[in-house]
């Protein structure tokens, strides 16, 4: 349980600085002088990848990035001027306050959904992207409305990147996650506690039964790469260049509590749920990093590999 508070609050403040260096990105774009990515990178202390997701985060909450080849620069405009400057005045707390009353009083007008994609220009919450649109936001306010009432829905049309199959789930819903991008249900066709991502269902069927499995309405172990299991199942060892350090302490945080410096590399000590994610990690740094063990995982890397060519 404790480990769970520690690696919440980490999140926590992984989000307020995020938040904190788009804002400073957005105020320096809308100087008088454009940036490469190299000095944005350098000014923010992230990799240039990292330089390159704030610009996008920006462009996808509505302001106009001119890029060229000397470097970006916020495209000028009244609208963007009104927009920093009216959004800057927000608490994340009252940001956050603000966007729950808007999804659970179902406040769909043009102007509620406009002052969500403002609030998630400013504010680090991948919720106030994700259910910006009207349907999205529908399926979250049934969803909580599950859980308080103890109820079971069903996922119309569910997209499953694990089974790739798309298909109706019947699940006892009890737990949103942090982010609000996916719900923890208990699965009735499998009997078993699975995590569902919201943008993967088409619709939500609320249903008048109750739950009947609330003993197993249990948190699985979840790894720092965002897979679930009932237990780990293995520990994996690697080394990590700096490289492959900077962007895990950016991309996965809670990995930072497994991560010892050693003179000029770094090592990983790691319980994982699952091999894809951390799998995904790896393979998109294939020469930054040393996997020592287990086999199995060194196995399933060289058949991904071996799949690809």
């Amino acid at each position: 349980m404790w480990e769970l508070m520690e690696h919440a609050e980490q999140n926590n403040t992984v989000k307020n600085n995020v938040m904190k260096k788009t804002l400073r990105l957005l105020m320096l774009l809308s100087g008088n002088r454009r940036y490469t990515i190299n000095e944005i990178a350098e000014n923010y202390g992230v990799t240039e990848r990292t330089a390159y997701r704030y610009i996008n985060e920006i462009e996808e909450s509505g302001f106009i990035v001119d890029r060229s080849k000397d470097g970006y620069q916020l495209l000028k405009s009244d609208y963007n001027t009104k927009s920093i400057k009216k959004l800057i005045h927000f608490s994340e707390e009252e940001a956050y306050t603000l966007y729950r009353a808007l999804v659970e009083l179902n406040v769909y007008s043009n102007d509620s959904k406009k002052l969500i994609t403002k609030l998630h220009t400013l504010y680090d919450f991948q919720a106030l992207k994700t259910y910006a649109k009207e349907d999205d936001m529908t399926k979250l306010k049934m969803l909580t409305d599950a859980i308080s009432n103890k109820k079971q829905v069903v996922f119309r049309n569910y997209h499953s990147s694990n089974s790739r199959k798309v298909e109706d789930r019947h699940v006892e819903p009890f737990e949103m996650m942090a982010d609000y991008n996916a719900i923890w249900c208990y699965d009735l066709r499998d009997e078993k506690v699975k995590q569902f991502k919201i943008s993967r269902v088409e619709e939500v069927d609320l249903k008048v039964t109750t739950w009947q499995n609330q003993d197993h309405h249990k948190l699985p172990f979840t790894d720092a790469f965002r897979m679930s299991a009932p237990n780990p199942i293995t520990q994996v060892e690697a080394t990590l260049s700096l490289k492959a350090y900077n962007l895990l302490k950016e991309e996965f945080p809670a990995a930072m509590c497994c991560v010892k410096n050693e003179g000029r590399n770094y090592q990983l000590s790691i319980p994982i749920a699952d091999y894809h994610g951390i799998g995904r990690f790896v393979l998109g740094l294939i020469d930054e990093i040393k996997i020592h063990s287990p086999q199995q995982f060194k196995d399933f890397l060289n058949e991904k590999i071996k799949n690809k060519f």
